[in-house]
């Protein structure tokens, strides 16, 4: 008998905590009741009438005016900012360092023209012709210089044997030949001509031939000759010698 007094004190009690239960379950998924906001009045703070349940109650303004507001406060950061209207945004904004300070773009600066300096050529040196007054007759002859031949412009060598010449002319322009044996050496030949070369204030230049004789030309302006310089099989040195002048007046 005792036995079941203690089981019926135990239902009991099981019933009542799970009534308990269910009740706090039922409670906590009952919406908040609606509440009423007064409209204070100007100058006054409303933020204590905010609703906080997540439906949308009913707001009750003073007039008598009544309006559907929605539970959720907006996320000030959720709306666009504000743009003036009054001044565009600029295209390209200036840039700025990494203290903030504006860093100012680079001035582009155009060099000035360099005035060309003003060059001239070195004077041009006259010289006189090395030929001037009669112009020397044509002719050719063998073993001998021919007559009137211009020495004085084709210098030859003392104690030369002389095997030809020519002299021929056309106006007073004139071409010199002559073909020549020397027991002198080609280098002496050569210094000969450099000689003579300076003397009448001549260019002399050396070179040699195709064959490998050694030649050199000498001359100014108008007046130009040239000897080919060779050893003949002899052990004699040859010389042939061309010449081309302008006889001045």
């Amino acid at each position: 008998m005792q036995h079941k007094k203690w089981l019926a004190w135990a239902l009991a009690v099981i019933v009542v905590l799970v009534g308990a239960s269910i009740a706090f379950s039922v409670a906590a998924r009952t919406p908040a009741a609606t509440q009423t906001v007064i409209d204070p009045g100007p100058g006054v703070s409303n933020s204590a009438a905010v609703p906080t349940s997540s439906e949308s109650p009913s707001v009750t303004v003073s007039g008598g005016e009544s309006s559907a507001a929605s539970a959720t406060a907006k996320d000030p950061s959720s709306e666009p900012p504000a743009t003036s209207t009054n001044k565009p945004a600029a295209s390209n904004p200036p840039r700025t360092s990494a203290s903030g300070s504006a860093i100012e773009s680079p001035k582009l600066e155009v060099p000035a023209s360099a005035k060309p300096s003003a060059t001239t050529l070195p004077k041009s040196v006259k010289k006189a012709p090395v030929l001037s007054g009669t112009v020397p007759k044509e002719g050719t002859a063998k073993g001998k210089l021919t007559s009137g031949f211009p020495t004085k412009a084709m210098p030859i060598p003392e104690g030369a044997h002389i095997v030809d010449s020519s002299v021929s002319t056309q106006g007073r322009k004139i071409q010199v030949a002559v073909n020549y044996r020397t027991s002198l050496s080609v280098e002496a030949v050569l210094k000969y001509y450099e000689s003579q070369a300076a003397k009448r204030g001549w260019v002399a230049t050396r070179g040699t031939a195709a064959d490998g004789a050694k030649s050199i030309t000498l001359g100014f302006g108008d007046d130009t000759m040239v000897a080919t310089v060779r050893t003949a099989p002899t052990g004699a040195t040859t010389v042939a010698a061309f010449g081309s002048y302008v006889v001045g007046k």
